[in-house]
C-alpha cells in the first residue's frame, strides 16, 4: 500500500487527506498546532463582561457545492455535519460621505451590475472547467466539445487591463466602482495592478451566494478532520515536521505556505529561486475587540472605505508601510441569529486592515490610527467600551503559520504569470512531492483551497495508481 504523508492540517491538507483516505491510501497527516484549520481557526477569551469568540481567518465562504462534493465523494452529506446559513446582506459598505450600500439581491440586480455580471459569466464558463478544476499540466484536457461554445470568451481571459481600468467601463458611480475594485483584495492584490480576469470574483459571489457555518468558520476544518479520520487517515497534532526527507512515505504533500516550503526545504531548486521574484500579496493588521455595546448601523460584514483608495494601495505595495488612511473591514459574527459569540449587549469585532507583506513590521501606535478612522464614520469607542483587545500583524502570521513575510496569499496576482501560473502543485525534480493550499493553484479562499486538495489527490491517483480504487462519477 502506498504511504502518504501530509504536512499541515489546513483546509487544503484535510481536503486531500479525506479523498486519498477514501481512495484507499495509507495517509498520515501531521499538524504542528493542537487543532486543525491553519488560518481558519478560532480564538476565545474570557473577560469580566463574559466570553467572546472570533473567527481568526476567513469569515464567510461561497461556492458551497465544492464542500458538498467533498462529503459526497466520501459518501456522506455535508448538511449532516456543517449546516450553512446564507449571509444576507453579504456585506454593508460605508463611506465618510454618509453613503451606505448593502450587498443584497437588489444590489446584484442593478442594470449596470447585471451588465458586468453577464460579461464575467463568460470568463467563469471558460475558466472553471479548465483553470479551477484541473492542474496546469492537464488544462488541455478541458478542450473538449463542451468547451467549444465558450472559446469565444478567450479574448476576455487574455485582457491585460487592470481590474480598476476595466471596471471604469461599467461604472460611473464612484461608490459602485470602489466596491468592484475591492474584489481584487480577495486574493490579497491591488485592483490597480490585478488583471481584469478577476472580474470572475464578484460573479462567483453573486451566483453562489455568501454562507456561514453554524458555530463559526472553525467548524469546517473541525468536521473535515473528523471526515478524514472516518476514511482511515491518521492525524498527528502538536507534531511539527522539520525535515521532509525524514518522513516515512513515498508520497509527500506539503499543505502550507508554498514559498516558505521551498525556501526552507528546496532553496536551490529552480522553483525555490523563482519564488522570490514576484510581488507578495498583502498581509493584514488585525484587531480582535470585545465591545461592550452594540452598533445597529453595522452588519455581520462591513467595509469602511478609504477616501483615497489608490494611495492606500501605493502605501501597501510600493512604500511597504501601513496605509495612512486605511479601508477597514469589520466582521461581527455575534450579529448572527442565536449567536453566543459575545455576551448579551456586547459584540465581537474582528477588525482588519490590509497591510504590506514585510517583516518586521512596525505597528506601534497603529491601533490609534484605526480608532481615529472609525470615528470619522461616527463609530466611537472609548476605553470603557472595550472588554479586550488583541492585535496581530505580518510578524505573527509568519511565526504562527509560516507565511512568507506575513503574506496571506503568497503571490499577488499582478501579472499574467502570477495570476494563472501560481507556485506548482508538484515539484519537477521530486515527482512524489506535492503542494496544496491557498498559496498554490488555483488560489486562496476556502472553495479554491478545497479544490487544491482535490486536484492534488487526483494527481496522486494518476501518478501512483491505487488498484483497489474505482473513481466515483462526478457529483
Amino acid at each position: 500500500m502506498q504511504r502518504i504523508a501530509i504536512v499541515g492540517a489546513g483546509i487544503g491538507g484535510l481536503s486531500a487527506a479525506a479523498r486519498l483516505g477514501k481512495m484507499g491510501y495509507a495517509v498520515d497527516l501531521y499538524e504542528k498546532n493542537p487543532v486543525p484549520g491553519g488560518k481558519a481557526v478560532e480564538h476565545r477569551q474570557s473577560t469580566s463582561s463574559g466570553s467572546f469568540r472570533w473567527d481568526c481567518g476567513p469569515s464567510l465562504m461561497t461556492m458551497p457545492h465544492i464542500l458538498q462534493d467533498l462529503f459526497a465523494f466520501c459518501e456522506e452529506r455535508m448538511e449532516d455535519h456543517i449546516p450553512l446559513t446564507p449571509v444576507d446582506p453579504a456585506c454593508r459598505y460605508h463611506w465618510t460621505d454618509g453613503t451606505v450600500i448593502d450587498e443584497d439581491r437588489s444590489f446584484w440586480n442593478q442594470p449596470a451590475v447585471r451588465k458586468y455580471l453577464d460579461y464575467a459569466e463568460g470568463l467563469y464558463a471558460l475558466s472553471a472547467p479548465a483553470f479551477l478544476q484541473r492542474p496546469p499540466r492537464d488544462w488541455w484536457k478541458a478542450l473538449g466539445a463542451e468547451m467549444i461554445e465558450h472559446i469565444k470568451h478567450l479574448p476576455k481571459f487574455m485582457n491585460m487591463q487592470s481590474m480598476a481600468t476595466f471596471n471604469q467601463k461599467f461604472f460611473n458611480d464612484k461608490h459602485l466602482l470602489q466596491i468592484f475594485d475591492r474584489f481584487a483584495t480577495y486574493n490579497g492584490s491591488s485592483p490597480f495592478k490585478t488583471l481584469s480576469t478577476f472580474a470572475i470574483i464578484p460573479y462567483v459571489e453573486a451566483s453562489f451566494g455568501a454562507w456561514y457555518p453554524e458555530g463559526g468558520i472553525a467548524r469546517i476544518p473541525e468536521q473535515l478532520a473528523l471526515l478524514a479520520e472516518r476514511q482511515g487517515v491518521r492525524l498527528h497534532y502538536n507534531h511539527e515536521i522539520h525535515d521532509l526527507n525524514a518522513l516515512d512515505a513515498s508520497i509527500r504533500i506539503c499543505n502550507g505556505d508554498s514559498i516558505t516550503a521551498h525556501q526552507r526545504w528546496l532553496p536551490q531548486s529552480h522553483e525555490g529561486r523563482n519564488m522570490l521574484r514576484h510581488d507578495l500579496a498583502c498581509s493584514g493588521y488585525i484587531m480582535q475587540l470585545g465591545v461592550r455595546k452594540q452598533f445597529r448601523e453595522l452588519e455581520h460584514h462591513n467595509i469602511l472605505f478609504s477616501d483615497h483608495y489608490r494611495e492606500e494601495f501605493d502605501d501597501i505595495f510600493v512604500k511597504k508601510k501601513l496605509p495612512r488612511e486605511p479601508t477597514i473591514y469589520i466582521a461581527i459574527s455575534s450579529k448572527r441569529p442565536g449567536s453566543t459569540d459575545a455576551p448579551d449587549g456586547c459584540e465581537n469585532w474582528f477588525v482588519m486592515v490590509n497591510a504590506p507583506a514585510t517583516t518586521p513590521l512596525d505597528c506601534k501606535g497603529y491601533e490609534k490610527v484605526v480608532f481615529d478612522r472609525l470615528s470619522e464614520f461616527g463609530i466611537k469607542l472609548e476605553a470603557k467600551d472595550i472588554a479586550c483587545c488583541n492585535s496581530f500583524s505580518a510578524d505573527d502570521f509568519e511565526r504562527q503559520h509560516n507565511a512568507w513575510k506575513g503574506s496571506l496569499y503568497g503571490w499577488a496576482s499582478h501579472t499574467m504569470q502570477t495570476a494563472l501560473f501560481r507556485p506548482p502543485l508538484q515539484h519537477r525534480q521530486h515527482p512524489g512531492l506535492y503542494f496544496t493550499g491557498g498559496t498554490t493553484h488555483p488560489g486562496g479562499g476556502i472553495p479554491l483551497v478545497l479544490l487544491s486538495g482535490k486536484i492534488v489527490s487526483e494527481m496522486v491517483l494518476q501518478d501512483f495508481p491505487h488498484t483497489r480504487f474505482t473513481p466515483m462519477p462526478a457529483v
